[in-house]
């Protein structure tokens, strides 16, 4: 599978963790519920708090299996902070996939952000040099953020 695969599959099973987690506490609370309305010692939860249970084992067993080892990346993890993390989402396409990858709202492949294509200046910086949007595959170089004043080369 491709890296975007992967951080799809991720994002996918992410959500569904956090569904069955809110599924699993409501399943649990209902069978203490029962417990105390019939006074009862013991609590018995259900088969399917069971297999709630079991599932979100495996999600996150699946989300262990497919964690990216530790590399340099620019993420909201990461020693590079937040802005870091902002700056590398801004070829994102409306659905919140990358420019390039799958995304099934753009009809194939995501074009990415419409208001930002590659090489349009987004900004300045302190001594006025020019801050470009980068092509997907230099994104995470800082200098292709940078164009490069008249006569030099970054």
């Amino acid at each position: 599978m491709t890296d975007p695969t992967i951080t799809d599959l991720r994002r996918e099973l992410a959500k569904a963790r956090e569904a069955l987690a809110a599924a699993e506490m409501h399943l649990a609370r209902h069978a203490e519920m029962n417990a105390a309305l019939h006074c009862a010692t013991e609590v018995y939860y259900s088969p399917l708090h069971a297999k709630v249970t079991a599932a979100i084992a495996g999600i996150d067993h699946a989300l262990t299996r497919t964690d990216r080892p530790a590399t340099p990346t620019l993420n909201h993890q990461s020693s590079d902070g937040p802005w870091a993390a902002l700056a590398a989402d801004l070829d994102r396409c409306m659905h919140g996939r990358h420019q390039g990858d799958d995304c099934g709202s753009c009809g194939g492949r995501s074009k990415g952000n419409h208001l930002l294509k590659p090489g349009q200046v987004i900004g300045y910086d302190l001594r006025g040099d020019e801050i470009v949007m980068p092509d997907r595959e230099h994104k995470h170089d800082l200098a292709a953020w940078r164009s490069a004043p008249a006569g030099e080369q970054l």
